[in-house]
This record gives C-alpha cells, sequence and structure tokens, in this order.
C-alpha cells in the first residue's frame, strides 16, 4: 500500500500478488479476495481496462465463494456485499457497458441483487437458486422475460451523478441507457449529494397523515403529531414532493419511454429506488401519472421473479383465506416505554368486507391475536392484515393472548420479520393494509422488511403500502380490489382497476391511491366454488356497507 501511494504501481502489484498467494496457500479466501480486489484498482488506475475486467471476475467468484462458506448466516452475507462486493460489481458493470456488453453487465447486476432473499425462496420451493459468477453461465434471463406476457422490465441501477437503465421485452432482447449526468446545481438546490439522495426524499411528502377523516394505522411517533402540525408539514412537502417525482420521472421513465409499449411494467429497483412512488410519477407533457398508462409490479430481482415461476405447481394452497382486521392492542410496551394503540374501525369494516367477498369469517378484535394469525398462516391461499404498522420494517400490532395481568411486551403482540421467516407460507398473496408494511432497512439486497419476509417464507406475491395510509381511501381501493380479484382478474389488474377507481371518485391525490404496490407474481384466484347468485348477493352487500 505504501507503494501504490508512491505511485509505484509495479511494485505494488507484485507485493498484492504476493499476498493473494500467501493467502492462497494459507486458506485466508477473505485476504484472497482483498489481494485480488488492490490489484484491480492499480489496473483501473492505469486504464489496463482488459486486465481489470479479469481480475473483477475473479473477485467476484471468490466472493461467491465465500459466500458459499457462509452458508446460512444471512446477515454475514448482506454485510460482506456491502462492505466489500459492491465495488468489483459496480466497476466491472461499468467496464461492461464501456465495451458495450450491455447483456454481461446485466448478469453482474443480478450478481448482487436480492441473493439472500433468493436463496430462501429455493429453499422453501426446493427449486435451484445459484447464479454463477462464470460469464459461460450468463443465460436464461431471456426465459424469465418471456413468461410474463405483456409485460416490459424496467430494470434499475445508479451511481453518485447517473442512472442505468436495462429494458427487457419478449424476443426483443436487452437494451440499455444511461441517463447524462446530473447537474451539481440541481443538487444543491434540493439539499443532496447525489442521486440517491433524491430518491430518498421521494415519498417524502406521504409520510405524514392528512388533518381529518383518518385513523392512524401507524405505530409511528412521527405521524401522530398536532393536527396544525402535520398541515403546516404535509403542505411542505407536497411542494418538495412534485419536484423531486419530476426529476425521478426525468431520469427513470423519460430516458426509456418510447420502450415502454406493454400494458404491464415490471420493475426492480436499486437500493433506495424502492422509495420512489412510481405510480404517482407523472408525465407533464401529456398530463397522466404512471399508473394512469400502465400496470405496475415489483420484484426484488429476476432471480426471484424466476424462483417463483418455477416453484412446484402444488406448493401453495388453492383455498382458504385469513383475513384479520382491527386487533384489539391496548396499553402495551412499544419502544422501551408504554403506549396504548388505539382501534381502527374502518380496519374493522375493512376486514368485514373482504371476508364478505371471500366467503370466510375474519379474526377482529380480541380473536385477532398473534397465536392465532401464526397458526393460520400457513394453510391459506390468501391472507389479508388490516391493523397498525411499524415504520421501521413494517412489523405489524395484533392482539396479545392475555393469559396475565401483566402489560404486554412486544413479542407477545408484534408479528415480527424473524417470525414470519419462520413459518411456511403457502398464500399466493399477501395483502398488508398496514401503515408502512412496504417499508424496511435499505440494502443492495434490497428492503429488509415484513413484505420480504412473506416472499421469503412462500409467498407467492406480496400487496404492500410505501406510506402512512388513510383509512376511506384504503377501504373503498381494498373493496374494488377484492371485487375485481373475485371475477377472476389478476391481482396486477385488479389493483390498477381499483387506483382508476378511486382518482376518479373523489379521491384524486396519489397520497390516497398510490401507496399500495404489488410484489413479486401476478396471481389469480378462482372464486368458482362459490355460487355466482351468492357471490353476486355479498358484492351487493359490500356495496350497501361501504356506501
Amino acid at each position: 500500500m505504501i507503494h501504490r501511494s508512491l505511485g509505484e504501481c509495479s511494485e505494488a502489484e507484485d507485493c498484492f500478488e504476493k499476498a493473494y498467494s500467501i493467502s492462497s496457500q494459507i486458506g485466508d479466501k477473505m485476504l484472497e479476495f482483498k489481494s485480488l480486489l488492490s490489484v484491480t484498482l492499480i489496473k483501473i488506475s492505469q486504464s489496463e481496462f482488459v486486465e481489470a475486467k479479469e481480475y473483477l471476475l475473479q473477485c467476484i467468484a471468490k466472493y461467491e465463494q465465500i459466500r458459499t462458506f457462509m452458508k446460512g448466516n444471512s446477515d454475514f452475507k448482506m454485510s460482506l456485499l456491502e462492505e466489500h462486493g459492491t465495488f468489483p460489481y459496480r466497476f466491472l458493470i461499468d467496464l461492461l457497458c464501456i465495451i458495450e456488453k450491455f447483456g454481461d453487465a446485466l448478469y453482474v447486476e443480478e450478481l448482487a441483487r436480492a441473493r439472500v432473499l433468493a436463496e430462501s425462496m429455493a429453499e422453501k420451493y426446493s427449486v435451484e437458486s445459484h447464479i454463477s459468477a462464470d460469464p459461460q453461465s450468463w443465460f436464461g434471463i431471456e426465459n424469465i422475460v418471456r413468461r410474463e406476457r405483456n409485460s416490459v422490465f424496467l430494470y434499475i441501477s445508479y451511481r453518485e451523478r447517473h442512472v442505468l437503465l436495462w429494458v427487457l421485452k419478449a424476443n426483443e432482447g436487452t437494451c440499455f441507457r444511461v441517463t447524462d449526468e446530473v447537474e451539481v446545481d440541481t443538487l444543491i438546490d434540493e439539499r443532496v449529494c447525489d442521486v440517491e439522495g433524491i430518491f430518498k426524499k421521494s415519498a417524502s411528502a406521504f409520510g405524514v397523515l392528512p388533518t381529518a377523516n383518518c385513523e392512524d394505522r401507524s405505530l409511528d411517533d412521527h405521524v401522530t403529531t398536532s393536527l396544525h402540525s402535520r398541515a403546516n408539514l404535509r403542505g411542505e412537502q407536497t411542494k418538495d414532493a412534485e419536484r423531486i417525482h419530476k426529476l425521478c420521472y426525468k431520469w427513470i421513465v423519460a430516458s426509456v419511454e418510447d420502450l415502454l409499449t406493454e400494458p404491464e411494467i415490471i420493475i426492480v429497483p436499486d437500493r433506495f429506488s424502492y422509495r420512489v412512488p412510481f405510480a404517482a410519477l407523472r408525465d407533464e407533457s401529456a398530463g397522466k401519472y404512471l399508473s394512469e398508462k400502465y400496470r405496475i409490479r415489483i420484484v426484488p430481482s429476476l432471480t426471484t421473479l424466476r424462483i417463483i415461476q418455477e416453484c412446484p405447481a402444488d406448493y401453495h394452497s388453492p383455498t382458504d383465506a385469513l383475513v384479520v382486521g382491527d386487533p384489539t392492542v391496548g396499553e402495551v410496551h412499544y419502544n422501551g416505554r408504554l403506549t396504548n394503540i388505539t382501534p381502527l374501525f374502518c380496519a374493522r369494516k375493512e376486514a368485514e368486507m373482504v371476508g364478505r367477498l371471500l366467503g370466510v369469517q375474519p379474526l377482529l378484535g380480541s380473536g385477532a391475536t398473534k397465536q392465532a394469525v401464526l397458526q393460520a398462516i400457513p394453510s391459506v391461499s390468501l391472507i389479508h392484515l388490516a391493523a397498525h404498522g411499524n415504520p421501521e420494517r413494517g412489523e405489524i400490532a395484533l392482539s396479545p393472548q392475555r393469559i396475565t395481568d401483566d402489560t404486554p411486551q412486544e413479542e407477545d403482540y408484534l408479528l415480527t420479520v424473524s417470525e414470519i421467516q419462520g413459518v411456511q407460507v403457502r398464500a399466493k398473496l399477501v395483502v398488508l393494509s398496514c401503515c408502512h408494511s412496504g417499508r424496511g432497512l435499505v440494502k443492495k439486497e434490497g428492503v429488509l422488511g415484513i413484505a420480504r419476509a412473506f416472499l421469503a417464507s412462500g409467498a407467492r406475491s406480496v400487496l404492500v403500502a410505501s406510506w402512512a395510509i388513510e383509512d376511506e381511501a384504503t377501504e373503498q381501493l381494498m373493496n374494488h380490489f377484492y371485487e375485481h380479484l373475485v371475477r377472476g382478474e389478476s391481482a396486477s389488474e385488479s389493483l390498477h382497476q381499483a387506483v382508476q377507481w378511486l382518482r376518479s371518485n373523489g379521491f384524486p391525490k396519489p397520497s390516497q391511491w398510490a401507496p399500495f404496490v404489488l410484489m413479486g407474481d401476478n396471481v389469480t384466484f378462482d372464486f368458482t366454488k362459490k355460487g355466482k347468485k351468492e357471490l353476486k348477493e355479498d358484492n351487493n352487500d359490500a356495496k350497501k356497507e361501504t356506501e
């Protein structure tokens, strides 16, 4: 390293090569990786890109060996990628793009995406998940794309001041585009350092609840502020959001708009681009939101979608639903203090409506216990939870089973990520009608929260909320979503139609109709076992109840 700091690259390279040889002999794989990475940096600094590419491939191969060696340690694998893995992947992608190997660049990007999630899903489904670092094995993405009819994939990656975009369509190959370098003045105006800063701010306007007609389904202290401060904060954030969303549309959509020729866009986000409210992005010239023109779906990676596509046909439950609404939580310990978690009357109405449409008895109030929910999850085809959500990871407050008079602790009522990961989920669709259910810790691997936990445990698709949701708007959205779903329409189409109805019937604000995002597969259900007459009567009853 001293040689390198003095500009003596040849001597530095010789030292690192010796370090690699010694670490290989003694079996120190991490030191092998670091030594290879150091040689790579020297090659890049000398503009020896062909040799740098070969060293980068060796770095990634060594990283994959370390990951395989650490089988079962998910936290270590993710921290390893954040600390060491991102660099070689990023530089190799950039080099491949320079030499116009855009398809190979996409495979390298995919190597860094949702790997732990893919391994968890593959273990549940008993299918193969591994992606090799060997370029000879880089094929098969076209098969994933081909299975998604009438869809176009928008694959996002970003650097400090660039956004990289791949567009994939069946039988049309891969198209790659990179945005122009973001002007420094734009970043200064927004008080951020890079593109990531813009993405972080993109959903901030929707994190605060409106001043009226809204029960609070959030466990967030910041959401439960006074009405006056809410109103002032919301007004300021709305102005910021309009400006931020224009930038997101310009960088993500406008750059590839001519290629988005299918009715559905399947988006593969990168890190904080998960925060972008894609449904609320607006084409100013046409005066239309993205969700008016397209159905929108999110997948954590192409590999996770492939695993869902290839899962055994009999894995997911064919019948039955679990519907939960308005759990009675009451006074509990939360975040180290006593708090009283209030009832959610609209969530109760919503669960009753969904129960009628699906022909099941919902778990309500004190009956919606954590134990009852965990016991029912493995045996149903559809799960609907309408309850309070935690803003950090979307974890859900359920009714504690009160055996003693002691005030319940978090483990008595809070449905956590680790608990969902510990059960076998066989649901085709999980609907989390809770504030912040799409939130979590943002990593290169994606968003680590409750939604991801359901996917990892076997759910085929998850419908989640990206921010604090309004009660009346959510109840109406769910009503129309399920009306379309029970007719046999897909989850993606049902959500699309429900959003269109909301926007045209008294809910014009994006904060009201844009929070819900469908992740994973585009599932359908067969409700033909229920008589058409009975189903029609239930639909009419649900409409009257809503009115």
